[in-house]
């Protein structure tokens, strides 16, 4: 059931058993895996159905530093949140992710991957992509042929998977669960902004959400979970702290600190001598329904001798003119987006009948995505960010439109991360002459990769992964919340979100939040069992 608080002729109280705050990937899925648990659940949302403009205005943040771009760009507030824009990236971290990195001075997470392996089937299934593996053992069974090598010292070829455009939306993919279970509430335009504890024992009473207009939500629930995303999801235990004199989290030197994204840029251009052989090594492949992408993942032991943090490669192109391709990515995101076809963008398709052959031919014949020809043939590195304590979220003076403090960013990309990706290039250029990959095209690297410009910046920027700020830990004081996602401070209160993130290892954090997110619906619903 969906409702719209600017909608309600009167303000209202609930209670329930669960109330989950954010309708986006964590929320609606911890909702749906609740549900199969046959718990009583309410969602507020803070934005409406959809987000029509590409940044919203409750998104509005302080930057204290260099520019965060994922504080505007990378949130979207509505049903479905970042997943109605989701590139749709899934891959797990590698289990030495977890572990702890003695060279980067990091302690192993609370928890292990073989806590979180065995909800991968299920997400799989949600999305319906296809049950292969991610690692170099789906080149080994006929996805890669010859094309992709494999058994390097310095880097796995890993692959990550990707659903169906019309798949990717949360929100549309559970519409017709969500519209018809009596046991689900969502209240939409609905933004938490006042938070009661109760007179004992440190639990969260309730929750009260207001629209612009005035209309408020008051609810009570046994358990509360924040799924607001990773800045959002950080200010809303900010602003409980200081709604009760900051002493909720008194004890913890961690909120708000440890903010950490992926630092990605642009590497070196390969001028292309064979096209149609770089196409079938770095080209989009598909099995069944599921996109699988290749990455160069720079392996654990070569981050260990360089003493530096993970890190990706990837090969993109750039159309140097218009072409069907265009038209048909907008024409996908469309589909994601509304879950409808858009007319125009399909005739566009249809205009460009040349590269719609092609197309076709390779789907069929190699079952990968044909680039279109001309292009621009590009390695992007993505690293990862090093978590300290002086990258942060906090509190600003500026207020929204509810009168509550914005969060303010201070951010910077600094020496560690130039250090990943210069090692990066150095072996990656090392790999590329080893595996005779100058037959495909010449590496053209741009710059010097680990060295600042003459105005202090740096050339990579934020990939909108944040990370870090509610991180996991073992004790309240060096972490906001546990293994089980409950924060230390409130014992009703719980986290789901990428925040909770100790580290970003060098993949794509979605599926990781969904296997914690996963995790937590079961350790719920046996909190709820036991009273």
């Amino acid at each position: 059931m969906i409702l719209d608080l600017a909608s309600l002729e009167t303000d209202r109280s609930v209670s329930t058993d669960v109330l989950i705050i954010g309708g986006g990937i964590a929320g609606l899925l911890l909702a749906a895996r609740l549900r199969d648990l046959a718990v009583p659940v309410v969602v507020l949302e803070s934005g409406a159905r959809e987000q029509e403009d590409a940044e919203h205005p409750l998104n509005r943040v302080v930057q204290l530093s260099q520019t965060y771009r994922g504080a505007t760009q990378g949130r979207f507030r509505c049903l479905g949140g970042t997943s109605t824009r989701w590139g749709g990236a899934l891959i797990p971290f590698l289990e030495t992710d977890l572990a702890a990195r003695p060279h980067l001075g990091q302690p192993a997470w609370p928890v292990a991957f073989a806590d979180l392996r065995p909800h991968i089937a299920g997400v799989e299934t949600l999305f319906g992509i296809d049950r292969g593996s991610y690692e170099e053992d789906f080149v080994r069974a006929g996805g890669g042929g010859r094309h992709v090598p494999v058994g390097d010292p310095d880097f796995l070829a890993r692959f990550a998977k990707w659903p169906p455009f019309k798949k990717r939306n949360v929100a549309t993919l559970l519409e017709r669960r969500i519209e018809a279970d009596a046991g689900l509430s969502i209240y939409l335009n609905a933004t938490a902004t006042d938070f009661a504890l109760g007179a004992a024992g440190g639990r969260l009473a309730s929750v009260t959400a207001r629209h612009v207009g005035g209309r408020r939500i008051t609810v009570s629930a046994r358990h509360v979970v924040v799924c607001a995303g990773a800045i959002e999801s950080t200010r809303l235990l900010l602003l409980l702290d200081a709604q009760h004199s900051n002493q909720v989290f008194a004890s913890c030197a961690a909120l708000g600190r440890y903010f950490h994204d992926h630092v990605s840029m642009p590497a070196a251009e390969i001028v292309a001598r064979d096209v149609a052989r770089l196409n079938r090594m770095a080209g989009f492949r598909f099995v069944g329904a599921t996109m699988r992408s290749l990455r160069f993942e720079l392996a654990p032991a070569a981050q260990a001798a360089d003493r530096v943090g993970s890190a990706f490669g990837h090969i993109a192109f750039a159309s140097e003119r218009e072409t069907g391709f265009d038209a048909l990515r907008q024409f996908l995101r469309h589909l994601q987006r509304k879950g409808g076809i858009d007319v125009k963008a399909a005739l566009k398709v249809l205009q460009d009948l040349p590269y719609l052959a092609k197309l076709i031919y390779w789907r069929g014949a190699h079952r990968q995505l044909y680039w279109p020809v001309p292009a621009r043939y590009e390695l992007h590195i993505v690293a990862e960010q090093a978590p300290r304590a002086t990258n942060r979220i906090s509190l600003a003076a500026e207020t929204d439109a509810f009168g509550c403090p914005l969060a303010a960013i201070d951010w910077r990309v600094e020496p560690p991360e130039r250090a990943t990706i210069a090692a990066f290039a150095r072996r990656f250029d090392a790999y590329w002459t080893r595996h005779g990959l100058q037959a495909l095209g010449d590496l053209r690297w741009l710059g010097d990769l680990s060295s600042e410009a003459a105005d202090g910046t740096f050339g990579g920027s934020d990939v909108f992964h944040p990370g870090g700020t509610t991180r996991m830990g073992l004790d309240a004081t060096t972490a906001v919340v546990d293994r089980d996602l409950r924060t230390f401070a409130v014992p009703n209160l719980w986290v789901a979100s990428t925040s909770v993130f100790p580290s970003g290892a060098s993949t794509n954090p979605t599926l990781m939040l969904m296997l914690l997110t996963s995790r937590l619906a079961e350790r719920l619903g046996s909190e709820l069992k036991r009273g």
